[in-house]
């Protein structure tokens, strides 16, 4: 091994193992995501209303959330992942639910099998770091072709300086390591550990780790004015809630926990 991944081996067994929810199955998973939807929803609870609306959960995942947004009251939401695994789970944890206005199909973000002006409102929610960096662009422009004219675009993600960014929190417990160390030294250091799959989804911890794009804070603003968007809401939220540290250069990008956008035609 090279110095560094004995380093980032050396340096982990300092920080406490993080027990995060939802790794026991892919039905604790859906549960989890359901909770976690009751934070994020919070987010755009001032700005959206989801009585009697089409919604759409772009990269629904095992579809938790699908359900939490459910039961707001929507019209119909289609959850929707590229993912052929995710989807079964999703319709096998629909399938113990009563949300008659609930569907799961498998579909790619970037040609998506949805009409123009379709949906009242789309949510990305821990999505937009997940697309390569390839289609960013087209899945964009797709979202904002299927969105109706008065619809919402939510979304919120952790940009590449977030502490947790790495998404290698069950594994690798040094926050910001993806900024302290290569990607060479933590896909190293992740097959020296002989990690596998994580609950659900086809692809491997390492191969869940390279697909991330590093978005940054000022390039997914820019990316969004590029296309047009009008930007309803671009929040940094920090760290502890230290907002302080947004008058800092450099600094208050790395206390920054996620970034909360939404978005307009």
């Amino acid at each position: 091994m090279r110095p560094s991944e004995h380093l980032c081996l050396f340096l982990n067994n300092f920080f406490p193992k993080r027990q995060r929810a939802g790794r026991e199955s892919p039905e604790a998973y859906s549960q989890a995501q359901h909770a976690w939807a009751v934070k994020s929803y919070a987010f755009y609870a001032d700005m959206i209303s989801l009585e009697g609306k089409t919604v759409l959960d772009a990269g629904c995942g095992p579809g938790g959330k699908t359900l939490y947004y459910a039961g707001k009251g929507c019209r119909k939401i289609i959850g929707a992942d590229i993912d052929e695994n995710r989807i079964a789970h999703a319709r096998n944890f629909l399938a113990q639910q009563h949300a008659p206005n609930v569907e799961f199909v498998v579909a790619d973000l970037s040609r998506m099998p949805f009409e123009d002006d379709s949906f009242d409102v789309i949510f990305l929610n821990d999505v937009f770091e997940h697309i390569e960096r390839p289609i960013l662009s087209k899945v964009l422009a797709e979202c904002k072709r299927v969105i109706k004219p008065s619809g919402s675009i939510c979304m919120e993600f952790p940009p590449w300086t977030s502490f947790d960014a790495s998404h290698l929190y069950d594994h690798i417990y040094i926050p910001w390591c993806q900024n302290i160390f290569s990607e060479r030294t933590l896909v190293n250091v992740l097959n020296h550990m002989q990690v596998g799959r994580p609950v659900v989804g086809k692809l491997s911890v390492v191969d869940h780790f390279l697909e991330l794009n590093r978005i940054t804070i000022g390039e997914s603003r820019r990316l969004f004015e590029e296309h047009g968007f009008k930007i309803l809401r671009f929040e940094q939220i920090m760290l502890k809630q230290i907002r302080a540290f947004r008058k800092l250069p450099v600094l208050h990008a790395y206390l920054t926990r996620r970034v909360v956008a939404i978005l307009s035609k």
